[in-house]
This record gives C-alpha cells, sequence and structure tokens, in this order.
C-alpha cells in the first residue's frame, strides 16, 4: 500500500511539473508588441503541439492587450517563436485609454507591467503551462554625446570620446561606436551608412572610448561624423544622434614652463592639449573651506589606464595657485598623451588633455 501510494505522488508531481519554461527579459524585449514574439520556449519533453497566449497587464491601467496564436509545434530543447505562428497572431487591446494609445503606437507607454505567457497543450490533457515577467517600464533616457562637441573645431588628433550612460540601465548591455571621415557633398549621416569608418568598436562597456591606439589618427582640416549605439546581445536598445566635428585649431599647444604664470582652470580647459615640461601649474578659485584637490591622471594610450603616486595637494579658501609636479613619477613618458581630470569645489568635473616631456635644464 505504502508503495502504490508513493508511486501515485510521484505520478501527480511528474504531471504537476511545467513541461515548457519561459525565456524573456522584459527589459529588452516588454518595449512593444514585436519584443513579446522574442519569447523562447524551453521544452524538456518530447515533441509537442500547442497554442500561445500573451497577455499584457499595466497594474493601475488594466488589461493592454492579448494576443493569441494559431497551433504550432515545439521541439525539445530552446525554440523560438515559429514565423508562421507570429504572422498568424491575433492581437486584440483592449478599449481602455493605455490600450487605445499601445494600438496607435504598437509600443507600451511608462508604467508597471506583468507580461504573461500561456501554452496550451493540444492533443493531449496536459494542463496549460503559464509563466508572467513583472516589469516597470522606463522610457530610455536620449543617449546623448558629450564630447567633441557638436560641430566644434578641435586640435587633438586622438580625442576621447565620450557620452552619457544608457538610462535607465539594463544589465549586460553593451555600446558600438562608429567614426567616419565626412568626405566632400556628404552629409554626417550619408558618412556614416557609406564610408569606411575610422572606428566601428562594440562592446564598449562605459561610456567613454579613449581613440584606439591601432586606428589611424584624425587629420587636420578633415570633418568626421560619429554616433554611439547601445545595445545587448542582438538588439538594439537606442542610438545617440549624428554628431560631427572638425580637426582644425592654430597653437592650440601651449607650453606649461616651469618659470611661466600660473594659468587659470578655465584658461587651460580653452585648448585640446598642452605640452607640460615636468608639471601644470594652474589657479583654482575656492570659495569654500578647506578641502584636498580632489583629481586624477590616465593615460590616453594605454587604455585609460589611471597613474598612481600623485601628489596630494590642498585647496585654501580662496585664489590657490597649485603645481602639479609630474617629473619625478617614473609612470610618465615623453610624448604620450594623457588626461588630467579635476573635481573642482563647485561639483563641476574638468578634463585637461596634456601631451607629458621632461623638463629641460
Amino acid at each position: 500500500m505504502k508503495i502504490y501510494i508513493t508511486l501515485l505522488f510521484v505520478f501527480l508531481s511528474i504531471r504537476g511539473m511545467s513541461q515548457v519554461s519561459f525565456q524573456f527579459i522584459p527589459e529588452i524585449y516588454g518595449r512593444n508588441i514585436n519584443g513579446l514574439f522574442s519569447c523562447r520556449l524551453m521544452n524538456i519533453s518530447g515533441k509537442r503541439t500547442a497554442s500561445l497566449v500573451i497577455s499584457v497587464t499595466e497594474r493601475k491601467g488594466g488589461a493592454i492587450c492579448v494576443i493569441r496564436t494559431p497551433e504550432f509545434s515545439i521541439l525539445p530543447g530552446s525554440n523560438p517563436i515559429p514565423v508562421a505562428a507570429v504572422s498568424g497572431a491575433a492581437v486584440q487591446f483592449s478599449k481602455n485609454r493605455l490600450g487605445q494609445i499601445t494600438s496607435a503606437s504598437r509600443s507600451f507607454p511608462e508604467g508597471d507591467y506583468d507580461y504573461c505567457f500561456t501554452l496550451t497543450y493540444t492533443h493531449t490533457d496536459n494542463p496549460p503551462d503559464e509563466q508572467c515577467f513583472p516589469y516597470l517600464l522606463a522610457p530610455f533616457a536620449e543617449l546623448s554625446l558629450i564630447d567633441p562637441v557638436n560641430k566644434d573645431k578641435i586640435c587633438d588628433k586622438r580625442p576621447l570620446l565620450t557620452w552619457q550612460p544608457l538610462l535607465p540601465g539594463v544589465p549586460g548591455a553593451n555600446y558600438q561606436l562608429v567614426l567616419a571621415e565626412i568626405k566632400s557633398g556628404q552629409n554626417p549621416t550619408e558618412a556614416l551608412n557609406y564610408n569606411l569608418p575610422l572606428i566601428n568598436q562594440s562592446s564598449i562597456i562605459a561610456p567613454v572610448l579613449p581613440y584606439p591606439s591601432i586606428a589611424k589618427e584624425l587629420e587636420s582640416k578633415k570633418r568626421y561624423a560619429w554616433q554611439v549605439t547601445a545595445y545587448k546581445e542582438h538588439t538594439i536598445l537606442t542610438r545617440s544622434e549624428i554628431w560631427e566635428f572638425t580637426v582644425d585649431c592654430q597653437d592650440s599647444i601651449k607650453k606649461i614652463k616651469p618659470d611661466s604664470g600660473y594659468r587659470d582652470i578655465e584658461d587651460l580647459l580653452r585648448g585640446n592639449y598642452y605640452v607640460a615640461n615636468g608639471d601644470i601649474r594652474i589657479s583654482i578659485i575656492n570659495p569654500y573651506q578647506k578641502q584636498k584637490l580632489k583629481y586624477s591622471i590616465s593615460s590616453l594610450e594605454n587604455n585609460g589606464k589611471r597613474i598612481g603616486g600623485l601628489p596630494k595637494l590642498e585647496l585654501l579658501n580662496g585664489t590657490n595657485k597649485l603645481i602639479i609636479d609630474l617629473s619625478g613619477n617614473g609612470a610618465f613618458q615623453p610624448g604620450v598623451y594623457y588626461i588630467l581630470k579635476l573635481w573642482l569645489p563647485n561639483g563641476a568635473v574638468k578634463n585637461l588633455r596634456f601631451v607629458y616631456e621632461q623638463p629641460k635644464d
């Protein structure tokens, strides 16, 4: 009798196990109707036939839509929803406000959603498999480029390229940056679409890219276009606008000699880079109380590696004339480009590009 009861429980537990599980990433695919069909079906048993119902509900606004597919076959392993099932699917939108908005745009507005997938099997008495995915959907903020500024004229032929990070963040998302020369008679969009790019780098984790050392340096008097794309796996999340800039300047390399006067930090930042002969001399106004100067220096030719062993400096209240002595630090190499990042007392962050040279006796 005990053996019979045990076998019965095993049989019922097997019947109660899900035959198919759902793989769905709402932060990527839960933004529009088409994305819902990117759900994958993981089948742990044999071949079967089923139909799929996808329902989307917003916590406050109610039901948004229901999608019903025709029957299709599911093989063992991971299955995409077949193309025939997608093309034959019937989409029914609710008559409430959110349903009408989604019907018109095919995209879900901001809200707190539940995406539910129900698989009903045919020619069998197995119960349906269902799984829901909650997600607080917020639209992506504009992916804005930062530097070089649009239509700016710069001097650095290997600039540091920066942009705003993806917001809201998506775990595992990366950036791709494309930069190309704008030929005569072209606009920036045509340049990126038709010209061989000087930079086409993907798998960028942070919203910054030091100019790649293997890429050909930019040329004076030429215009360049660039754009950044945020993506995860093979799905594009958002793209920035296309910006352009020109490499064009005169006398932008201003030497900071050991016997020269101190330069106001705002004056220093108007140039694109400087030649630092052993040290950098700057003048900073601190209207607040005494505090430490927060700064860092990174190599632009060594994947942005930070330089250690920098002198510790303090800011007094009022005007401060500071010397950042680099000559005794063996990490600085002549002819190499670096970037000085300063956190000013008012909260502003400033970047100064410079090339290091050993001081002459």
